[in-house]
This record gives C-alpha cells, sequence and structure tokens, in this order.
C-alpha cells in the first residue's frame, strides 16, 4: 500500500510540472492550460469507462474475481475523474468563452453523462460483480453511442493537431499518458485492498 501510495504521490507531482511547463498559445494564453487538463481528464475518463466496460464482458466470459474487481473499482474511479471533468469544463468555459453556455452539446453530453454514471454506481453499490460488470458493459456501450452521434458548436474537433508547435502536440499526449498512469495506479491500490480485505473472511 505505501508503493502505491508513493507512486500516487509521483504521478500528481508529474502532472503538475507538466501543467507548470504547459506551452501557452497566443490567443488563450495560460488559461490554455485549464482546457488541457480538463480535455485530458476527459479522455482519461472516457478510457476508464470503456475499460470498465471491457473488463465488464471480460469477467461474464471468464469470472475471475481480480476481473471484475477490476471492472468495479475502474468504473468507480472513472466516476470520479469525469466529474473533476465536468467541472473543470465549466471553469474553462467561464473563464476562455466570457461566458456560461449550459445548452451547448458536448455540455449537456459531458453533464448527462456524469448523473447517468453516477446513478450507475448508486444502482451497482451493494450487488455482486457480476451485476456490477453488466451494468458497466452496458453504460461503456451506451457512452459510445452518446459521443458518436453528438453536434460539435462550440468545440473544436482537434484544434492541436493542426498547430504548427510540435511540443504543443506532444505535451497533452505526454499529460494523457500520464494521467492515464495515475487511474491505472489508483485503481490498482482498490483492487488490491479488496482483495485484501475479502482474504480476512476466507
Amino acid at each position: 500500500m505505501k508503493s502505491n501510495s508513493m507512486t500516487l504521490l509521483l504521478l500528481t507531482l508529474l502532472v503538475a510540472v507538466l501543467l507548470v511547463f504547459a506551452p501557452a498559445e497566443q490567443t488563450l494564453g495560460q488559461a490554455l492550460k485549464l482546457v488541457y487538463f480538463h480535455v485530458t481528464l476527459s479522455y482519461a475518463g472516457l478510457f476508464a469507462f470503456y475499460g470498465a466496460g471491457l473488463l465488464g464482458l471480460v469477467y461474464l466470459i471468464r469470472p475471475k474475481t481480480v476481473i471484475g474487481l477490476w471492472s468495479r473499482e475502474l468504473g468507480s474511479a472513472a466516476l470520479l475523474v469525469w466529474a473533476v471533468s465536468v467541472l473543470l469544463s465549466l471553469v474553462s468555459m467561464q473563464v476562455v468563452w466570457g461566458g456560461m453556455f449550459w445548452l451547448e452539446p458536448l455540455t449537456i453530453a459531458a453533464i448527462t453523462v456524469l448523473f447517468l454514471a453516477g446513478g450507475k454506481e448508486l444502482i451497482v453499490r451493494g450487488t455482486g460483480l457480476r451485476f456490477t460488470a453488466i451494468a458497466n458493459a452496458v453504460f461503456a456501450a451506451a457512452l459510445y453511442i452518446i459521443r458518436n452521434n453528438l453536434e460539435r458548436v462550440m468545440h473544436p474537433e482537434n484544434p492541436i493537431a493542426h498547430a504548427d508547435n510540435l511540443w504543443l502536440k506532444i505535451f497533452p499526449l505526454l499529460l494523457l499518458l500520464v494521467t492515464v498512469a495515475f487511474v491505472s495506479e489508483y485503481t490498482r491500490g482498490r483492487v488490491e485492498k479488496a482483495i485484501h480485505i475479502n482474504s480476512k473472511y476466507v
């Protein structure tokens, strides 16, 4: 457990360092760092939701406890990451766009996913791994459908991909990799804790 906490601390510091040295942009300036972190958390949350869903499917095919625990804990971690992402998106909206655009399609979708994910976690709480695995798989499929049927109004598709600055292209990927590593390590710690608790009663 101590090694897990140390790894999480180091990854947190690495995220902080990356954000400190994040490249600015001519129009947005330092406010771009808010956008970097918001987008990074959004993708990390998406990957975690999809990962929980895929692991849920694997568990249904091959019901090994550790796989079910990974699906359960990763789904729970995804909700936390997504919640912070939504909060940061609202802050970024105010800072970058100068107001709150509640009817913007991606904003509506992000908040909807937050409530759906929160509801899912409340429903599966205290249930078995099989039910949680099914819920995570269904949620991941629903999320995929939602994401692929969204209309973009104010959010650009991928402006960084067209940037002339190479560091501006590489930095978001580095930040995402470190953030995904943090989510994975956090989930691993939760899984190990669950296994340790269950082993006391075996």
